[in-house]
């Protein structure tokens, strides 16, 4: 295909969702601009780091950009920024699970991740949502390379969790580490590209675990990650986690087993933040340890989804399903994603996608609060709702679910 036809292409990618989530843009793009400015930095810091990070996106990337920020009404500038430096200014503290090989009751990788991130003070309303980045499902199809969905923040390319149509899913999270300060960095020590858009390239380039794996660690060696973190990685057969920060690289390969990450490494343990400092990294961990061991050899995507809405420790910042306990700075769960991966068909892997509170929309009606899909499925596959931030906005909520309604039968 020619260069032409896929800047084309890219353009009346960018049209079509620069209108359809003008009003989540904009939304995501005040939450980045006032957490900037709450950590001292001037936009016209970021600005300067954007024009010298650029060449850090693909062309066709940023083509899209630049067509999403003017259907959108937003300056170009801005949203490259959020594309470039979204997570330097506010990181993923996420949450994940895999059951591998025979701990999984299909005998094949299941995949989950729930995606938790800190709101802004400029933003008050009605609605609570305005103090939160706007969550999305994301479809990518790409000619030369795999179709990918994803979950993103609206006006974001980079992937917080997705999965590609040859069975590869991929999530990542912040590893708070006693080498690196979040809250103290500066725009001009910003060196990389997120992690996101690392995840973006193997998902595209890599039609295995292993394969993206050899995509993303290149990178990770010319590029360390903006922020210490995890990139698990996994298809139908086995499970790859990359740990990695400025001066430290390691992985751990899992082809039958359970594991899963809070914010903190766990193979480059010596350097993860105390429990005193850090309460919630390692109660989510030690919970979502405990259920997978409890039910090792019979992990269900349902499994899954009872730890995605998971209240132990809380709720509050400790359970899984997490929710704000002080202020706006609090991190709270947003997104949520369940990958049931297959080998022999790997394009009709299950998708299982919640947006919003996790404890809400897993007890919502199937196309309301979670859609199943598949990871073969393309943009006219996937309820609209899901596609503008209209489900998002309907499931999201800082008020902690205290009723009994059952979750929604997911098999």
């Amino acid at each position: 295909m020619s260069d032409c036809t896929n800047q084309r292409r890219a353009v009346k990618r960018g049209e079509k969702r620069g209108e359809m989530l003008k009003w989540a843009i904009e939304q995501n793009l005040k939450n980045f601009w006032t957490a900037a400015n709450g950590r001292g930095i001037q936009k016209k810091e970021v600005h300067a780091a954007t024009k010298e990070n650029s060449y850090r996106l693909p062309e066709l990337t940023k083509v899209e950009i630049k067509s999403m920020a003017k259907s959108a009404s937003v300056p170009y500038a801005d949203l490259l920024a959020f594309n470039l430096f979204e997570e330097n200014i506010t990181p993923d503290g996420c949450t994940v699970a895999i059951a591998a090989g025979n701990a999984a009751a299909t005998g094949e990788t299941i995949f989950f991740k729930q995606s938790d991130k800190k709101g802004s003070s400029e933003f008050t309303g009605e609605n609570c949502y305005e103090n939160q980045q706007v969550n999305v499902i994301r479809v990518e199809e790409h000619e030369e390379g795999n179709n990918v969905v994803m979950v993103a923040a609206a006006g974001s390319t980079a992937v917080k969790m997705g999965i590609n149509d040859k069975g590869v899913a991929i999530g990542s999270n912040i590893s708070r580490t006693i080498t690196f300060d979040e809250e103290g960095k500066s725009a001009k020590e910003w060196a990389a590209a997120s992690r996101g858009e690392f995840m973006r390239q193997g998902l595209i380039h890599g039609d295995t675990a292993v394969e993206a794996a050899q995509v993303i660690t290149p990178l990770l060696f010319s590029d360390p990650m903006s922020s210490p973190g995890s990139i698990p990685i996994a298809d139908a057969k086995r499970a790859i986690i990359i740990e990695g920060e400025f001066t430290h690289l390691a992985a751990r390969w899992i082809e039958n087993g359970v594991t899963g990450r809070g914010n903190k490494f766990e193979i480059l343990s010596h350097l993860a933040r105390p429990r005193s400092e850090i309460p919630s990294s390692y109660c989510r961990y030690e919970r979502v340890m405990e259920v997978l061991e409890e039910n090792e050899g019979n992990v269900t995507v349902e499994t899954m989804r009872d730890l995605s809405i998971d209240h132990t420790n809380g709720p509050g910042l400790n359970s899984i399903c997490r929710y704000q306990e002080n202020d706006y700075n609090d991190e709270t769960t947003l997104s949520s994603a369940i990958f049931q991966l297959r080998e022999s068909k790997p394009e009709k892997s299950e998708v299982y996608i919640a947006l919003g509170k996790a404890a809400y929309s897993w007890r919502s009606k199937e196309g309301e609060g979670w859609v199943k899909i598949n990871a073969g499925s393309l943009e006219e596959d996937i309820p609209e709702n899901f596609l503008n931030g209209d489900a998002w906005l309907e499931y999201h909520t800082e008020e902690p679910y205290e009723g009994d309604q059952e979750p929604t039968p997911l098999i």
